[in-house]
């Protein structure tokens, strides 16, 4: 019950969402707790008024947020990066469009606010919409362009047992990929951290490729699980990389080697296909 973030930051609780996110980290290591302490102190009709589906949202789960505190832990909340696009969504891939969170449009910066992603979402997207189907219309790519690749197939000839099993073992990974990527490529990162994130990363997407394979899953298999899976394991690559590229903390990306801004690296890092 004690207010820590005019100690760290003149803005207190209106600095910036990472300058938040890095003092509570800070309050949880120093304190041994699992989570800080919010806004019960605040008036009952101030909080009803400007929090009424969060204090909705506790009460499901017998929290009352006028009369006890909310536990607070910080967490993954927006990707800041994705895809490099103009200004219209286009891309480096001809007819491929992007636009809100896949989209790297320049219109977010060191931190995505929401207040960023809505215009992104908003703005982009719309304008994205024209020049996607002008180029269905004028492309002249037939239909037959897709026999290019061996058609997909369900793992049904497994069998159930098989699948449930390798369902299982997925969403297993699944868990030990995020632990990997909170415990060392969360809030404060190293080089050393990282380095290892990238090692442990790489030997999980192996083990886990070998099992699916050694239970008979065919590279033209898809299911669900396993191309999130897929999808998971090639973002945390990416974000370890890009963390590992920026020798300076800016924003969200905040590391202990590289702790100050420097304005010389202002650029985005932009990894591209190897």
């Amino acid at each position: 019950m004690e207010r820590f973030m005019p100690s760290y930051d003149e803005r207190a609780e209106l600095a910036p969402r990472d300058v938040v996110a890095r003092s509570i980290d800070d309050q949880l290591k120093k304190r041994g707790e699992e989570y800080v302490l919010d806004i019960s102190h605040k008036p009952k009709e101030k909080i009803l008024s400007h929090f009424p589906n969060i204090a909705a949202e506790c009460l499901r789960y017998g929290l009352d947020i006028t009369q006890q505190p909310i536990p607070v832990v910080p967490a993954a909340h927006y990707m800041c990066g994705g895809v490099r696009a103009g200004l219209e969504g286009e891309t480096n891939v001809r007819g491929l469009y992007v636009a809100g969170e896949v989209a790297c449009t320049g219109l977010h910066g060191a931190n995505r606010l929401a207040s960023n992603s809505l215009a992104e979402e908003l703005v982009f997207a719309r304008r994205a919409v024209q020049p996607s189907i002008d180029h269905m219309n004028l492309s002249k790519i037939g239909h037959s362009a897709s026999n290019w690749w061996q058609r997909p197939v369900a793992p049904l000839l497994l069998g159930d047992t098989v699948v449930n099993k390798v369902i299982h073992q997925t969403r297993e990974v699944r868990k030990e990929l995020q632990s990997i990527m909170w415990e060392y490529v969360g809030i404060v990162r190293s080089t050393s951290r990282l380095t290892l994130a990238e090692t442990r990363i790489i030997e999980l997407e192996l083990k886990w490729e070998q099992y699916l394979f050694q239970h008979g899953w065919e590279p033209t298999m898809v299911g669900l699980e396993a191309c999130e899976m897929r999808n998971l394991f090639c973002c945390a690559k990416l974000v370890v990389s890009s963390a590992l590229s920026r020798h300076e903390s800016r924003g969200l990306h905040y590391t202990i080697d590289f702790p100050h801004v420097d304005e010389s690296k202002r650029l985005p890092t932009v990894i591209f296909p190897s």
